[in-house]
C-alpha cells in the first residue's frame, strides 16, 4: 500500500494533523529535518500507530522533501484507515 504524507518537522509533538482522501496524510513530527532525523521519526511514529514493524515502512519518494510517498507492507487499506482516523 502506498500513502502520500506531507511532513511538518520541528513540531510540538508527533501527531497526525490531517487525514485526506485518497491515501494522504499531513503529519507533524518533533524532529528536525537534519541528518535524516525527521524521516526516521516519521517512520517510527507511523509504525507505532499502525502496530507494524518499522521495517515494513519505507520512503520510496521524497526522502529529502516534505512531501513523501511511503510504502507500507503488512496492513490492508481498511485497517490503515481504521487506525489512522481519530
Amino acid at each position: 500500500m502506498l500513502v502520500k504524507v506531507k511532513v511538518k518537522p520541528n513540531g510540538k509533538e508527533d501527531r497526525v494533523i490531517k487525514v485526506c482522501v485518497p491515501k494522504s496524510l499531513e503529519v507533524e513530527i518533533r524532529a528536525k529535518p537534519e541528518n535524516n532525523e525527521a524521516n526516521e521519526r516519521l517512520l517510527s511514529f507511523l509504525a507505532k500507530m499502525l502496530n507494524l514493524p518499522k521495517e515494513n515502512l519505507k520512503i520510496v519518494k521524497g526522502n529529502r522533501e516534505r512531501k513523501k510517498l511511503i510504502r507500507m507492507e503488512g496492513i490492508t487499506e481498511e485497517a490503515f484507515w481504521e487506525k489512522i482516523r481519530p
